[in-house]
Formats: structure tokens, C-alpha cells, sequence
């Protein structure tokens, strides 16, 4: 009976501990993430990932962040209470510098895809969406951290474009851009919270499985240390 009891107590105290620890993950996890359905300055996380892709559009290739392999450009036409930080174009392996000031969100993509009408094509928002999101239906893996630990549950946070958007919607009228719509995105996106002041290290990485049709085997290996001031 004693031996009984003693075992008993034993996985009760085991069961305990091993959940104190999950919901110690999931703290973690909530101070410093976004959650997937909650807004940033009156906006879900779909409506930034529309602008991410914007937001690229409004620079030239000597000016763009998602070009530049050190860091120089990262502070180029940045607005609002949301930072956004760039991957790279297609495979890449980047390592970066940035400055940010205190009290910014953060938001980038781990990876993720675009897709919009090329000249003279004819497509739907739902088109458009479904090439998109082919890449990341073959996801072969995703990983991020911050200051040497890592980030969990990253595959929850897959984002997809509600609504489709015109790729050069950011770009000032004066300019007389062209409309490219429908555009939509679709891959895995964080939004950190504003971090403290002080020195961090970001890194993120993310592969594509060449599989039923994705196009090809794209791989993201970012990282950057970031500055707060």
C-alpha cells in the first residue's frame, strides 16, 4: 500500500511539473509574439502581410532592404508603429545589421510566397491565391529564435491573404503606378512585440518542399542583430 501511494504521488508531482512547464512555454511565447488574430494598431496580421509586400514595391532595387545583404537599407521607408524586416528574394542566406527605435512592432516573414497577374494574363483574386499558397501546402521546414531561444509553435502561424491587393497600392498617385491586381501572399509571418532597448539577435529559416507542383525547393536562412534605440 505504501509502495502504491509513493508511485501515485510520484506521477501526480511528475504531471505537475510537466504542465507548469507547457504553460511556461506558452507565457513565453505570448510575450514576446502576436497572436495570429489579434490586430496591431487597428489591423490583422493579413492586412501586413499585404503591405509587407507593398512596402517592397515603394523603393528602387539600389534603395530595397530585401536586396541589401548587410542591413544599410533597413530603416528605408519604414512608417507607423510596425517595422517591417526583410527576408530575400528567392533562396538566400543573409546576414544583416538594423537599428530600430523602442517601442516598434516587428514584423517579417520566416518565408513565404507572392503571386500576381504577369502582363497580359488574366487571373482571379481566387487564382492568384491558390499559387500563392502552393509552396507553403509544402512546407518541408520552419524554425526561428530570438536572443538564443527559440520561438515555439512557429508552423501556427501560416498567413494567408484575405483579401487580394494591388501590389503597387503603397506607391505615392503622383507617380501614376500601374494597378496589379488581384495580388495575394501566403506563408509564415511574425510580429514581435516591441522589444527592449538593447542589443538582440533575431534568426529564421525556412525550406520548401519540391513536391506535387510547388515551385521548386526555395530555402531562407536570415538572421540580424538588431539595435534598440
Amino acid at each position: 500500500m505504501r509502495e502504491f501511494l509513493l508511485i501515485l504521488i510520484v506521477f501526480i508531482s511528475w504531471g505537475v511539473n510537466a504542465n507548469s512547464l507547457q504553460t511556461g512555454v506558452d507565457k513565453t511565447s505570448n510575450k514576446i509574439i502576436i497572436g495570429i488574430d489579434e490586430k496591431v494598431s487597428g489591423k490583422h496580421l493579413h492586412e501586413y502581410a499585404n503591405m509587407w509586400w507593398q512596402w517592397t514595391r515603394t523603393m528602387n532595387k539600389k534603395e530595397s532592404p530585401v536586396i541589401d545583404r548587410i542591413g544599410d537599407k533597413c530603416g528605408v521607408n519604414q512608417n507607423g508603429s510596425v517595422w517591417f524586416l526583410a527576408g530575400g528574394y528567392g533562396s538566400s542566406k543573409i546576414s544583416r545589421r538594423c537599428t530600430i527605435p523602442e517601442g516598434k512592432y516587428i514584423f517579417f516573414p520566416i518565408i513565404n510566397m507572392a503571386y500576381w497577374p504577369r502582363q497580359g494574363s488574366s487571373i482571379t483574386c481566387e487564382g492568384v491565391k491558390n499559387r500563392a499558397a502552393l509552396n507553403n501546402d509544402n512546407l518541408l521546414l520552419v524554425n526561428a529564435e530570438l536572443d538564443g531561444k527559440k520561438i515555439p509553435d512557429v508552423r501556427k502561424y501560416r498567413i494567408q491573404s484575405e483579401k487580394c491587393f494591388d501590389l503597387l497600392g503603397l506607391i505615392p498617385k503622383k507617380f501614376n503606378a500601374p494597378k496589379v491586381f488581384p495580388s495575394a501572399t501566403d506563408g509564415y509571418w511574425l510580429m514581435l512585440k516591441p522589444l527592449t532597448k538593447g542589443q538582440h539577435k533575431l534568426k529564421f529559416s525556412a525550406q520548401y518542399n519540391r513536391a506535387n507542383g510547388a515551385f521548386g525547393q526555395m530555402a531562407q536562412d536570415i538572421e540580424y542583430e538588431i539595435k534598440v534605440k
